[in-house]
């Protein structure tokens, strides 16, 4: 008898949904005379891990596509949370172009190189 996989996948769809959510808050800031300004680094900085996540969800299950998608996820709302909407004074210096970034090129190739195997 074999064991049965939960499925994730919905759930990591969700939460690739969410995250780019979160860039796209994080991306619109508003300015007085304007509107808003799109901050297009910070777009790209906040959606590119969910990206190289979501073309990973075929190939991870269990565990090891849940956890990395939840720490992304919670590394993204952090920053989106403290930079944007605690204390908004422009994104110079700001962690939120490089932390997403740094934590998925540590997170996923961690999640992939632990991802169950099927024999």
């Amino acid at each position: 008898m074999t064991e049965q996989t939960r499925d994730y996948r919905p759930i990591a769809y969700a939460i690739i949904l969410l995250g780019l959510l979160s860039g796209a808050v994080a991306a619109l800031v508003p300015q007085y005379a304007i509107g808003f300004k799109l901050e297009v680094g910070v777009l790209f900085a906040l959606i590119i891990p969910f990206i190289v996540y979501g073309a990973l969800s075929e190939t991870l299950r269990g565990a090891a596509l849940l956890l990395p998608g939840l720490v992304l996820l919670g590394v993204n709302g952090a920053l989106v949370v403290k930079e944007r909407l605690l204390a908004y004074d422009g994104y110079d210096g700001s962690p939120i172009y490089w932390l997403p970034l740094l934590t998925a090129a540590v997170v996923l190739p961690i999640a992939y190189v632990m991802r169950p195997r099927g024999d």
